[in-house]
């Protein structure tokens, strides 16, 4: 298989889980993100795939479970934080320069009606997103604000486990921190809708704690935990799940309830939770042993999909809609969608060999220098990883 002769050992099963939410968030992102009227649609024959934005949510959950497994391999934090870094941040500059010189070339459309770019983003807001401030500074993608928030997650595992030795007590306590810190984000922002100061606290804690997201994490932590003994912690990754599932609920509403209050059974909310159950099912099966059923050619090639998920992930969305603003009204809508989908994974195959695998060995090693001097500053204890 392309590139994987170069790769360690992979997991197929989380490579098809990979590319399952990959395949709906782009889904969602060219059939539900934005109106078809905005790309010169006339046809509606293609449905609308509205619950495929929590394929971003699964794909948290599958990085809190393998990050633990790459944490308590790691000889020490430092070694952690080089080879997190140099797996993403490479591909990530290469995909925002690339994107914002084709956003000033044939120019996204400007939609903040639709919660979709505000302003056009400026060099400035391009160096902002590099630096991961997209939160402060003007997206260049939309899809990028995950990025920052797995760095943030790597960050606060990372500096946790300085703390915390014991591999088991430091997924318990991170799972139990999610619970605290994700249930008073809910509480908050149920209340903000009578309360303005309670509001401002909500966004306070998503901001600094990435409050919502971190019981998706912790649900893959615990994972870990269910697939070494598939009877130890199924309580926990079970209240995981009911919490990560409100929180869900919660931001699919929160476009909605400017005008409308929290009503979380509208439809796209109820289709949305009952995908994301059945994602976090499939997860336990796989972590109490269950193993997908090997397809010819179709298990392969998922797990292909898998492998180049986040170079797909990081182009998709903006390449996209670059291709279907360019294909429509010429073709019918649904053609449109599989060219755009066709042509946007090609481009994340030779992006990923031009840039994802390309350096991370380089980097790692330029990351794992920068961080072995900061080291010395700091007690050994301190630096050691996990026992």
């Amino acid at each position: 298989m392309l590139l994987q002769s170069s790769l360690p050992a992979r997991d197929p099963t989380l490579d098809i889980f990979r590319a399952v939410a990959v395949i709906f968030v782009v889904l969602f992102h060219y059939t539900a993100r934005l109106p078809r009227e905005v790309f010169g649609a006339t046809d509606s024959v293609l449905p609308a795939i509205s619950f495929g934005w929590v394929g971003v949510y699964f794909f948290f959950i599958i990085s809190g479970f393998c990050i633990f497994y790459t944490l308590e391999k790691a000889p020490t934090i430092w070694t952690f934080f080089a080879k997190r870094f140099s797996r993403i941040y490479p591909v990530f500059i290469a995909a925002t320069v690339l994107l914002f010189a084709l956003d000033q070339v044939f120019q996204l459309p400007i939609l903040p009606e639709y919660h979709y770019r505000e302003v056009a983003p400026t060099i400035v807001d391009m160096f902002g997103n590099l630096l991961l401030l997209g939160g402060i500074f003007e997206w260049v993608n939309g899809s990028f604000w995950s990025i920052t928030v797995e760095v943030q997650f790597y960050v606060f595992i990372g500096m946790l486990a300085m703390v915390i030795k014991d591999a088991r007590k430091l997924g318990i306590m991170f799972a139990y921190a999610a619970i605290v810190i994700g249930t008073s984000w809910i509480l908050l922002t149920l209340l903000s809708e009578q309360f303005q100061v309670f509001s401002v606290l909500a966004t306070v804690l998503q901001k600094a704690a990435i409050a919502p997201f971190l019981p998706f994490f912790a649900l893959g932590i615990v994972g870990v935990f269910v697939k070494k003994d598939r009877r130890a912690d199924r309580n926990l990754f079970w209240f995981l799940v009911v919490l990560s599932t409100m929180c869900l609920m919660i931001i699919g509403t929160k476009a909605e309830a400017t005008a409308n209050g929290y009503n979380l059974l509208f439809d796209r909310n109820v289709f949305s939770a009952v995908a994301f159950l059945a994602l976090a099912a499939l997860f336990y099966a796989y972590c109490t042993g269950w193993q997908l059923p090997h397809m010819p050619f179709v298990s392969s090639g998922l797990a292909y999909v898998g492998l180049l998920s986040f170079s797909w992930y990081l182009l998709h969305e903006n390449l996209g809609f670059l291709i279907l603003g360019a294909l429509n009204p010429a073709l019918p809508y649904w053609l449109s969608v599989l060219v755009a989908i066709g042509a946007t994974f090609g481009a994340a195959v030779l992006f990923s060999q031009a840039f994802e695998w390309r350096f991370r060995k380089l980097a790692e090693h330029g990351f794992s220098v920068v961080l072995d001097i900061a080291a010395m500053r700091m007690p050994k204890k301190l630096s050691d990883g996990l026992v």
